[in-house]
């Protein structure tokens, strides 16, 4: 008979396991248990692979359930689900910000533990499903275009992807530097994850706790310790989108980290080493920024080992029907037609996309949200997009005061902005103000925080 799936039950009381091992076996699972954090991380690691669920106990000696958690990479490696009966409702929110899929009480009511487990378990599978989908995108093979310029990103790609080399993705917003880092991950073959980090849209007040992590009592709000996204991509990579936009105190951080493969919490005073490959991807001209003192040189010359540049869409025209069939048969579905109307292909040349990729791929899902059951309408009156630059219409005067007018404007700016940048920092750029003023317009403005 085929063992159920793994259960990996954390908890320091022998009654509570013998009770969840009856309990786990009777539904058809294979409980597996550790009575602290320590014997759990050898669990995670062990030959086998991780669990299908692990259920965590919060209340524990040495290391509690809360801290257990925060220094686990992200995401997580199974799916947890809490299980305690002391905990505040301030730890069970902590648990589920730190990526806990649900909360059970102690005594747990054996419909509601196993409902919570099956949940689990099916949330790990979409979890799982969305990777291998996302990795099969982002294979060197998938990097779609015909253009000379893709084919030599392409063969870069496997030919660097296998080194430890740091590499600098550049080009502009929407070209696909994402895709790129994942493409060059997998060719690695490292066994760790991929963890992504776009420093123009974490607060610089926040990115540091980001990046290092900290310890508990560190500063206002630390209630526990935290591994920050380095030590996360321990045996893996760590992929710095937007660097750019990193303050030049913690690229010296940053710079320490690369030169002695340590990282440093905040608030800690022990370094843990970290074994993570660094890709980092920026829209900026970096060799520009040295010249103007916003970026170390140092630095720049750690992570420039191998440059890849991705051109932007309007410089390979050839591509741009592939993509267009690729993104259709991705969003609409491979068995919905594709219809191209007259005068499409060249309206599609002639366009400039100065949102590259990203504003090809929108058009496409925007099409399809509109066809109805018909095919999916490709025609030249569709290709064309929006600018932040273009004169605002009049207004219509109505029961409005003056600042409510004003206000609206400002509302239909930030957000043509916000789209056209893809975060405050890339907004307050095209604006030409401060990242935090506009920070707090957009809080005022009542507008959605990106």
């Amino acid at each position: 008979m085929k063992p159920g799936p793994r259960i990996l039950v954390v908890d320091d009381d022998p009654g509570v396991l013998k009770a969840l091992r009856g309990l786990l076996a009777d539904e058809g699972f294979t409980p597996v248990e550790a009575r602290s954090t320590a014997e759990a991380t050898k669990l995670l690691d062990a030959p086998e692979g991780p669990p299908a669920v692990m259920l965590l106990d919060l209340r524990m000696p040495a290391e509690t359930g809360l801290e257990f958690l925060a220094r686990l990479p992200k995401p997580l490696p199974a799916p947890v689900v809490v299980l305690s009966g002391e905990a505040s409702p301030a730890e069970a929110v902590q648990a589920l910000k730190l990526g806990a899929t649900d909360f059970v009480e102690k005594p747990p009511s054996p419909e509601r533990l196993i409902t919570a487990l099956r949940n689990a378990m099916a949330l790990g599978l979409l979890q799982e499903e969305r990777e291998r989908l996302l990795d099969a995108l982002a294979r060197p093979g998938h990097l779609v275009g015909e253009s000379p310029g893709m084919e030599s990103l392409r063969h870069l790609i496997a030919r660097v992807g296998p080194s430890d080399a740091a590499v600098l993705i550049t080009g502009e917003t929407g070209t696909g530097k994402e895709r790129v880092a994942r493409a060059l991950h997998l060719a690695s073959g490292r066994k760790g994850r991929l963890v992504a980090v776009n420093c123009a849209a974490i607060p610089s007040t926040l990115l540091e706790s980001e990046l290092f992590g900290h310890e508990k009592g560190a500063f206002s709000g630390a209630v526990s310790r935290r591994a920050g996204r380095i030590e996360q991509a321990h045996s893996g990579t760590l992929f710095l989108d937007e660097l750019g936009d990193m303050p030049l105190e913690l690229q010296a951080k940053l710079l320490r980290v690369l030169e002695t493969k340590e990282v440093e919490r905040l608030g800690g005073s022990v370094p843990v080493p970290v074994d993570a490959r660094i890709l980092a991807a920026t829209h900026q001209d970096l060799a520009r920024a040295v010249r103007e003192g916003r970026f170390r040189q140092d630095l720049f010359f750690r992570l420039n080992v191998m440059p890849l540049q991705i051109p932007p869409l309007r410089e390979r025209p050839e591509d741009l029907l592939p993509l267009v069939r690729a993104f259709a048969a991705e969003l609409a579905g491979p068995n919905v037609p594709l219809v191209l109307a007259p005068g499409a292909e060249a309206a599609l040349r002639a366009y400039p996309w100065p949102g590259n990729v990203r504003e090809l791929r929108n058009l496409i899902e925007r099409l399809n949200l509109l066809r109805g059951d018909g095919p999916l309408t490709l025609g030249p009156e569709v290709i064309h997009g929006p600018s932040v630059t273009a004169a605002p219409a009049r207004p219509s005067l109505g029961d409005k005061s003056y600042r409510e007018h004003v206000e609206d404007f400002e509302r239909d700016l930030i957000r043509a902005a916000l789209q056209q940048g893809e975060s405050i920092a890339g907004a307050a750029r095209l604006l030409q103000v401060d990242r935090g003023n506009l920070y707090r317009r957009i809080k005022a403005l009542g507008l959605p925080v990106p």
